[in-house]
């Protein structure tokens, strides 16, 4: 019998934290938009509205952990929160850099605020604006932006975790003759092992198809487009604008958002597994008729609450 101790699952957490849900004008239950992304010990941060900061230490998250900002769109419910956040951070022990991307105006947005607010930041920022592409990438995600639509020009971003090797093959390894233990272990990270009898044994002998990784795309402020649907095909979870009801699509379509029927179809179109309605409008207290409404096109919706915690299961 295998002990599962001899087996590294080669296996990494990816939580979402969602810090702010609300649109344009904060509530006593939603603040203004931002949602952070952990992965195994790093932290993404997607939008700043104001009150970020906050929010993150309710939500009982290490700025210090912070890797990268990336800003959809220079609105200011969007980016008020940047500048109290660098402020902060300028007091947490901190030498790597901090990226932060973004449109266009967003490196004269955060020098205006420093040279008038007077804040340092010790360690050095890395200011990209962007109109695309990858913008940031190690061995084991990657983060995209695209293009959204709304009345500025607005960015999109999927976080894509990198594929995986494949489930180890015991019966596989025990018929080669690998002594349980440590080659296990070796093997399942991409290891070459060798063993007694000299022969030598490559991963690709005891694991099956690799396993596709996951993906998280944050869309919002837009309209429904073909651009976001086209970055979310296939996502695990799309975080989606859903400022309005359906009954409101002429308002949403002036002010280039979307009504939660409007994401629907596109997390349905997109065939997504979970959809996330967020930048809710301040005029709907209670939210339920717009879960109600976009449930009827896409059932696997919820919408965005403060604080909620949402973890994206591994594929097995």
């Amino acid at each position: 019998m295998i002990h599962p101790s001899f087996i590294i699952l080669v296996y990494m957490v990816i939580t979402i934290s969602i810090l702010g849900s609300g649109g344009t004008v904060p509530t006593v239950t939603r603040n203004l938009p931002s949602t952070a992304i952990q992965c195994d010990g790093k932290l993404f941060l997607f939008d700043c509205g104001e009150g970020t900061q906050t929010q993150i230490v309710k939500a009982k998250l290490s700025i210090g952990k912070l890797e990268g900002i990336y800003i959809s769109h220079m609105h200011g419910d969007h980016v008020m929160g940047l500048p109290g956040l660098l402020m902060t951070l300028g007091q947490v022990p901190r030498d790597r850099p901090l990226q932060i991307s973004g449109p266009n105006g967003l490196a004269d947005f955060i020098e205006c605020n420093r040279r008038f607010l007077g804040f340092q930041h010790p360690f050095p920022l890395d200011i990209r604006e962007i109109e695309g592409g990858t913008v940031f990438k190690d061995d084991q995600i990657k983060i995209d932006a695209g293009p959204a639509e709304h009345s500025c020009f607005t960015l999109a971003y999927a976080l894509n975790e990198h594929e995986r090797p494949g489930r180890f093959l015991i019966e596989e390894a025990q018929k080669l003759g690998i002594p349980s233990g440590p080659m296990f272990g070796r093997l399942q990270t991409g290891e070459t092992v060798s063993l007694e009898d000299g022969r030598k044994i490559t991963p690709d002998q005891v694991l099956g198809p690799p396993r596709r990784g996951r993906k998280v795309v944050y869309a919002t402020d837009t309209q429904p487009c073909d651009s976001v649907a086209r970055m979310a095909h296939g996502a695990d979870v799309l975080i989606h604008d859903g400022m309005f009801d359906d009954e409101l699509r002429d308002q949403a379509k002036l002010k280039k958002h979307s009504t939660v029927v409007q994401a629907a179809r596109i997390a349905k179109r997109a065939k997504v597994n979970r959809l996330i309605l967020t930048h809710v409008s301040s005029r709907y207290y209670h939210d339920r008729p717009l879960l109600q409404q976009a449930r009827k096109v896409f059932p696997a919706t919820n919408m965005a609450r403060d604080l909620m915690e949402i973890d994206v299961p591994m594929y097995q």
